[in-house]
């Protein structure tokens, strides 16, 4: 009787800490996931917020264009229909795009006219959109881009009867030169591409993505959770995390099926009960060690797979963004170069050929990682899209410069040189902005600096007034630009290049880029080195 007693306790002591183990197992388990998808889904969600403001930055470039085109062709309204196409083929992420003008704007075309081009499956259509049944000037994202400031105006999502899609718009007003109304500028983006776009980012299998407007409605989901409340979501799933995409003030929510939780803890509810049964002491020690470990290893996995992804997606941004179509003109030979260091960076340059000149920069952003790479392209399309309008280095220089200042939240600021340069005459008008002073190689190999104002770098004060400068690049010279990396760069005994090893170099080496790349040898560069070389042939 007393082993029957003894058996008896035995089990309820091996049950009551086969219970204590599964809850103490389950809620430590819990909690690293939660940790886990908290840590990681908040820097996908943020990467793909910054994605998110990055393609998005393509509408106030579109926007720009077409403002151009329709002061191009004012007189011309029915060229508007053209124009909106190219708009819509230039840039793929829009929806459709529409100029809607006020009423009787052109008597002849009636009360409404507003040329528009949509995209579905695939194909363009475009249409003159308005009349008493689709009355634009009631719609809100008209109204809304009377009243709106200089960033425009960011509709709600909404369903589109005319084109049967959920759809967010941006738009905005152009005015002529007495503030007087002259059209509104408008470009759709459909909600099942931002859809996509967040979806890319889902760093687990079951995660559910579901977006809805700051009103609370449910824009889109998968087919499990079309009918449940946000609200409830904790009751079905742990839910790991939220986040609001600005400008469009659209909710993301992202949701965990608790069976992900259950099978993260499957094996140590087994084991557990093995070597309790060997020793309650021996299980204390190996649970302990166990959590211990799972922890540092969760921990290093998160980290090492942000900074892949952060890394991946910076190299893909700085390196998809540079141009390699060099000009093929025998008035000018031109080769550009960027060795980006085992860690991105911020390196950037950009031509254009146009008619008798030619226009290029060349710039180092402060800072590594995405941040720098965003900075970057930033600062090449802001370059290409003052190209379109304006004829002046300094005035491109301060264009950039109030852009950068305005939104740059993290001070991060960006060297330039700008220039163009007179293929006829060797002229070279540049305005600097804190970058290193260019070379001039003339034919019998003699290497000078040019005497350049410095201004300040680009991003820091965007009440800035630069000055602007020229000089003469002689037929026959060659005009070398580069970035910091080289000057900085190390070799495998890790002896620094220097600015006058840099210029001995240049004396004898034709090919300045080769020169670099045989001092580094078996070293490392300790920054991108990116390296431009303009020369005038004979």
């Amino acid at each position: 009787m007393r082993y029957r007693y003894i058996h008896i306790l035995a089990a309820l002591f091996l049950i009551v800490g086969m219970g204590v183990q599964l809850f103490v197992s389950y809620r430590q388990a819990s909690q690293s996931v939660r940790k886990q998808m908290n840590l990681e889904l908040q820097v996908e969600l943020q990467v793909a917020q910054e994605k998110l403001l990055f393609e998005l930055y393509d509408a106030y470039d579109a926007v720009e264009k077409m403002e151009t085109l329709v002061a191009d062709n004012i007189n011309q309204p029915d060229k508007l229909f053209g124009d909106t196409r190219r708009i819509i083929r230039a840039f793929p992420n829009l929806f459709s795009c529409y100029v809607a003008f006020p009423e009787y704007r052109y008597p002849e075309k009636g009360k409404w006219f507003c040329p528009c081009t949509y995209r579905t499956n695939g194909e363009l259509h475009t249409i003159a959109f308005g009349d008493k049944q689709h009355d634009y000037f009631l719609r809100p994202w008209y109204t809304g881009a009377i009243n709106s400031g200089e960033k425009g105006f960011w509709s709600q999502p909404y369903i589109d009867n005319d084109f049967s899609e959920t759809i967010f718009t941006h738009s905005d007003n152009m005015v002529d030169k007495d503030s007087n109304l002259v059209c509104v500028v408008a470009l759709d983006f459909s909600v099942s591409w931002l859809k996509r776009l967040i979806e890319q980012f889902n760093p687990f299998d079951g995660v559910i993505c579901i977006l809805y407007s700051s009103d609370g409605t449910l824009l889109t989901a998968s087919d499990e959770l079309k009918e449940i409340d946000p609200a409830t979501l904790t009751q079905e799933n742990w839910l790991f995390s939220r986040l609001t995409l600005s400008p469009i003030d659209i909710q993301t929510v992202v949701a965990v099926p608790k069976r992900l939780i259950w099978e993260s803890i499957r094996w140590s509810i087994l084991m557990p009960f093995v070597i309790f049964v060997l020793g309650l002491v021996v299980v204390a020690l190996l649970i302990r060690r166990l959590w211990r470990d799972q922890k540092r290893t969760i921990r290093l996995e998160a980290e090492k797979k942000v900074l892949e992804n952060e890394m991946r997606i910076a190299n893909t941004i700085q390196m998809g963004i540079l141009r390699r179509d060099f000009p093929q003109d025998k008035r000018v030979v031109m080769h550009a170069d960027l060795i980006p260091m085992l860690e991105v960076g911020g390196d950037l340059y950009d031509f254009c050929l146009r008619d008798n000149e030619l226009w290029f920069i060349i710039g180092d952003v402060s800072g590594k990682g995405v941040p720098a790479a965003l900075f970057m392209s930033a600062t090449v399309n802001l370059f290409r899209s003052a190209l379109g309008h304006l004829s002046a280095p300094k005035a491109i220089i301060e264009e950039m410069n109030i852009v950068l200042s305005d939104n740059n939240p993290s001070i991060t600021f960006v060297t330039a040189f700008v220039g163009r340069l007179n293929l006829q005459d060797g002229r070279l008008q540049f305005c600097n902005a804190g970058h290193l002073p260019p070379l001039v190689k003339d034919e019998a190999g003699h290497v000078t600096a040019i005497t350049m104002i410095p201004n300040i770098p680009l991003g820091v004060d965007a009440h800035y007034h630069f000055e602007e400068q020229e000089c003469t690049i002689e037929a026959g010279a060659e005009l070398i630009l580069y970035t910091d990396g080289v000057t900085e760069a190390r070799d495998s005994e890790h002896q620094l290049m220097g600015e006058q090893h840099w210029v001995e170099m240049v004396k004898t080496h034709t090919d300045p880029m080769e020169a670099v790349k045989q001092f580094i040898g078996k070293g490392y560069p300790t920054d991108d080195i990116t390296l431009m070389t303009v020369r005038r042939p004979k």
